[in-house]
């Protein structure tokens, strides 16, 4: 009986974080690397990593939209998302990747940026 309880438990607590809910698509800001809030550009890609806005630290602004977004990394072309949102490709400045990799342990910085110029998050789908 005591086996059935924790399996049980260990069910509930699966389907617990199964529903949890997400902050993917909830409004942040966008700041530059010396902490100052951003005005996205039209036409423009701004990420923000270390928003604490966001679950996954990342803000991220694109085209379309007025105001930055919280996001999170992606498997690539296809890769799955949540609603509204889709797996795309940034095109990260080189500056941006220096800096990051200054700022960030060498494992969190191959996890978020690998070893390419560019990444993959979820991005708003147009409206």
């Amino acid at each position: 009986m005591k086996g059935f309880r924790t399996v049980a438990r260990l069910t509930l607590l699966l389907l617990a974080g199964a529903c949890a809910r997400s902050d993917l698509g909830a409004p942040c800001h966008v700041q530059d690397i010396n902490g100052g809030e951003l005005q996205p550009q039209p036409g423009r890609e701004y990420l923000y990593l270390g928003s604490s806005e966001c679950e996954s630290f990342a803000c991220l602004a694109t085209p379309g939209f007025n105001s930055g977004y919280c996001s999170q990394s992606c498997a690539g072309a296809g890769a799955s998302c949540p609603a509204g949102m889709t797996c795309s490709q940034l095109n990260l400045s080189s500056a941006y990747l220096d800096a990051m990799k200054q700022r960030l342990p060498p494992d969190k910085y191959s996890q978020l940026f690998g070893q390419v110029n560019s990444s993959w998050y979820c991005v708003r789908t147009a409206r």
